[in-house]
């Protein structure tokens, strides 16, 4: 058994050896037959021709034992695809990794959701996104990213202040923590909810990395909510992964002219969901009669912007006369209106007219 252990470890560590070959490896000749040839038969049976590859193919059985000494020391965990633990849902996707290491501890009995966007968000984006991960927290459901800069580490710190449950998936080994600055992220979740990536220890995240990473997000997750994202950009990868693993994709429109939302805006014209509300898309998981499990407090407090906005409201007021009263910009004023909206105080009506749901 241990010899099989680090058969599969050895394998991982070869850059030329993917889903597709392990499963080649695996069911054409078996794993220890497999290791019983020299370096250069191994490259022969995957038809592999690449000279840059023979050092690779001849350290990966010392490359295997390393690796396990160093998962002893650190008290990094593995599972293999063939295991009873692996996430079910991963299984389900077009080339799921043959290995996954992890950190922390896999949560198979709830469902999830995938929050992603732009490394470079918006003040608004940045209060949507906390205030829709608090919500998932609320309904038992966990949240899955990539622990980047922007959008997938404001989600997972959310989550994580919140007592969530979070997957990082990462684009290097789990003991490699980037970037930097999520420091302390990386290690709440790792102490909370799990680090997880398909690369061995010790990896660095290559640019290459994180493409592929990327099937492991979407995935792990029961659903994928886009927050922000330009034309090009790496979430738009993504999705086209969540789509062709029949994951429902929703996104949160903004303004057509804000570039950091025409990616967003173009997925719901190719058919992803609007999300308006976090319930848009918990009812779709949950069911319509799905109850929080928590009760937690979101950050409603209001700034004085918004308070002049709202006392500037009576009954169905007109957006020209809104500016007109609270002298903030037409931009500005939309900007508050959507976030007062998605908390519960305002409601938008045809025409241009708002109303307050909520006094304060």
């Amino acid at each position: 058994m241990l010899d099989e252990i680090i058969y599969v470890l050895a394998l991982s560590s070869n850059s030329y050896i993917g889903p597709k070959r392990y499963t080649t490896i695996k069911n054409s000749l078996g794993l220890k037959e497999f290791f019983s040839l020299s370096a250069k038969e191994q490259m022969e049976f995957l038809k592999i021709r690449s000279a840059k590859a023979v050092p690779e193919f001849e350290r990966m059985l010392f490359e295997g034992e390393k690796i396990l000494k160093v998962c002893n020391k650190i008290g990094i965990k593995f599972v293999r695809i063939e295991d009873e633990f692996y996430p079910p849902a991963l299984k389900e996707i077009e080339d799921p990794p043959f290995l996954l290491y992890y950190l922390g501890h896999f949560n198979h009995s709830i469902k999830k959701i995938a929050v992603i966007g732009t490394r470079h968000p918006s003040k608004e984006a940045i209060e949507i996104n906390k205030y829709f991960s608090r919500e998932f927290v609320s309904y038992g459901i966990g949240v899955v990213s990539g622990l980047a800069r922007g959008h997938d580490s404001i989600a997972q710190r959310t989550v994580v202040e919140n007592d969530g449950y979070t997957i990082a998936v990462m684009g290097g080994g789990v003991d490699v923590i980037y970037p930097l600055e999520n420091k302390n992220l990386y290690y709440q979740i790792r102490e909370k909810g799990c680090i997880v990536s398909e690369y061995p220890p010790g990896t660095y995240p290559l640019k290459q990395n994180f493409p592929l990473r990327n099937r492991i997000i979407s995935g792990l997750s029961d659903a994928v909510l886009v927050l922000q994202a330009p034309e090009k950009s790496g979430t738009l990868i993504t999705v086209e992964y969540a789509q062709r693993q029949h994951r429902d994709v929703y996104t949160i429109p903004g303004n057509t002219l804000d570039p950091l939302y025409r990616g967003s805006n173009k997925l719901i014209q190719n058919g992803a969901k609007i999300a308006l509300t976090p319930e848009d898309i918990v009812f779709d998981l949950l069911g319509k009669d799905a109850k929080k499990i928590r009760n937690i407090k979101n950050d409603l407090s209001l700034s004085d912007e918004e308070k002049l906005i709202l006392k500037s409201i009576s009954k169905e007021t007109h957006i020209d006369d809104l500016i007109e009263k609270s002298g903030i910009s037409q931009q500005n004023l939309l900007r508050i209106l959507t976030l007062l909206e998605i908390r519960g105080y305002v409601e938008q009506l045809p025409g241009g007219f708002y109303r307050v749901l909520n006094e304060i």
